[in-house]
């Protein structure tokens, strides 16, 4: 027996004895005519009032509520079969053990409602609002649409409030729509359940069945998964965004196929020195090697690398076989949000680029601008790309105001952030330019009717001019990183190479500028 396994039977064994109706003192406890009779007399507008009332273990099947108030009442073993209990007030109520299978419970507030061991199975909870305790719950079938059952972060002081629904039975349920963020999901059976379009960031699931489900578009972002299964889930959409992963089972099928021996790339069309259309980019380079190496084919799925970049790409599907367009990115900064990054492959680091001789060929370093004469220093025209650290940099030595300012993306597929150099800068537009390592280099390295400067950044305190660059795969898919990032270091000194050639400035571990050979 397994950890795993041993903790949800320990969940199980300290589950509390459901409270007799001779255990409540001070509760009122009525009989089945009496609540008929109670509900007879009761209106939408003055609805019955069962505050505080114990109604445990009573045959209340088929009655409808008419919205009556149960807010701390005691339902416990009761028998609700088809009860219509539709806008409600259950807040802080006890249904433990309660037969509620397919109960009208739509709209209702169930906030802080206990429903430990209820059979659920059917019932209709759209559109409820829901915190309580739904442990070894019986939810099989039921409909659980456009509910509110995220957690409530703003009455914390007991701990945080939140759906419990720990080792449940949601085969076939239907939550879709609803908000589950930081629910507890933990060993349920999720299995075949529609969660298509549901919020589940920050939620548990370890130890969760999830096979055949629908996951389609949902925000799994921040959740816990593990131990957890997916085999057959539809993941179309779905958003892993800095989930926490281990021991998940299923996502193979996502994963690029050995017997398919298909390397599929996310890439820009026209983004050099990176990548374009053409595979002229290092990007490219590197990816024709890995295929090389691998044995496999090489394919590409294009998409301008701006925002939408991963959706478009890594996550997104093929409409006609399902399958993911792509499985890998050949570079993210390490740490990368959206993606599962690997070892880093490169480091390298802003820098400054000047035509030589035109008064700028004493600036070896960033701070060698700052020495300049005033007047020349207040005659340049200093190109940057706004929120980028040379533009904090400019900011901190006070020459924003000499600031030509470049957009970070832009909606033209045309662009591309080398223009600032190899166009602006060789005819005269601006006077240097500050930008990206890589570009500054291969711009640099290219330039025909100009010779440019190269000034990399060193690591500065207070900013950060240097980054880590890795490959990027999907959240999950352990065996597929583990395999890249073997590969990678296998050809490491041929990826170097590349770059080499390429002009990329590269700092080496202890942050120092790389001497190009």
């Amino acid at each position: 027996m397994n950890l795993i396994t041993r903790l949800a039977i320990a969940a199980v064994l300290l589950l509390p004895r459901l409270p007799g109706a001779a255990d409540w003192p001070g509760y009122e406890k009525l009989t089945r005519e009496q609540v008929v009779a109670a509900l007879a007399e009761a209106s939408a507008s003055a609805p019955a009032d069962f505050y505080s009332k114990n109604l445990s273990g009573l045959d209340l099947s088929g009655i409808d509520f008419k919205g009556a108030n149960l807010t701390a009442a005691v339902l416990n073993r009761s028998n609700l079969t088809g009860a219509n209990l539709s806008r409600c007030n259950l807040t802080v109520s006890f249904a433990e053990g309660a037969n509620l299978t397919n109960a009208n419970l739509r709209g209702a507030m169930m906030f802080s409602m206990q429903l430990q061991g209820a059979n659920l199975k059917g019932a209709n909870l759209s559109g409820a609002r829901l915190i309580g305790d739904l442990r070894k719950a019986n939810l099989e079938g039921s409909v659980l649409t456009k509910m509110d059952g995220a957690a409530d972060m703003k009455n914390q002081s007991m701990g945080l409030m939140r759906a419990n629904i720990v080792s449940a039975n949601l085969r076939g349920a239907d939550l879709s729509g609803s908000d589950f963020s930081r629910a507890d999901f933990s060993f349920s059976d999720l299995s075949g359940a529609n969660l298509a379009g549901t919020r589940l960031s920050g939620a548990e699931f370890s130890g969760t069945d999830l096979r055949g489900a629908n996951l389609a578009g949902a925000d799994l972002s921040g959740s816990k998964l593990i131990d957890t299964d997916f085999t057959g889930a539809n993941l179309a959409g779905a958003d892993f965004t800095a989930a926490v992963f281990r021991s998940v089972r299923g996502l193979a099928q996502d994963q690029p196929a050995g017997d398919e021996r298909v390397l599929r790339v996310c890439q820009d069309p026209n983004n050099l020195p990176f990548s374009n259309r053409a595979g002229e980019g290092f990007e490219n380079k590197i990816a024709e090697l890995l295929a090389r190496e691998l044995g496999w084919t090489l394919e590409y799925t294009w998409f301008p690398q701006r925002m939408g970049f991963i959706r478009n790409t890594l996550r997104g599907r093929d409409p006609g076989s399902n399958r993911f367009k792509c499985d890998l990115v050949i570079g993210v900064p390490v740490g990368f949000e959206l993606a599962s990054t690997t070892k880093p492959y490169y480091r390298s680091t802003y820098a400054l680029v000047y035509v030589k001789g035109k008064g700028l060929d004493s600036v070896t370093a960033p701070e060698g601008l700052l020495d300049l004469e005033p007047a020349k220093l207040k005659s340049l025209k200093l190109g940057v790309v706004g929120q980028t650290p040379p533009a904090d940099w400019l900011l901190r030595h006070r020459l924003f105001d000499q600031v030509v300012p470049y957009q970070l993306q832009s909606g033209d597929p045309e662009r591309y952030p080398g223009e600032i150099v190899e166009k602006d800068l060789v005819a005269g537009k601006i006077d240097v330019a500050f930008v990206w390592g890589p570009i500054a280099g291969y711009f640099a390295k290219n330039a025909a009717s100009a010779a440019l400067a190269v000034v990399p950044f060193e690591p500065t305190p207070g900013i950060q001019f240097d980054f880590r660059i890795a490959m990027g795969v999907r959240f999950g898919e352990r065996e597929w990183k583990d395999r890249i990032e073997r590969l990678v270091e296998a050809n490491r000194g041929r990826i170097q190479a590349i770059l080499a050639a390429y002009g990329v400035p590269q700092l080496d571990d202890a942050g120092r500028i790389v001497k190009a050979q």
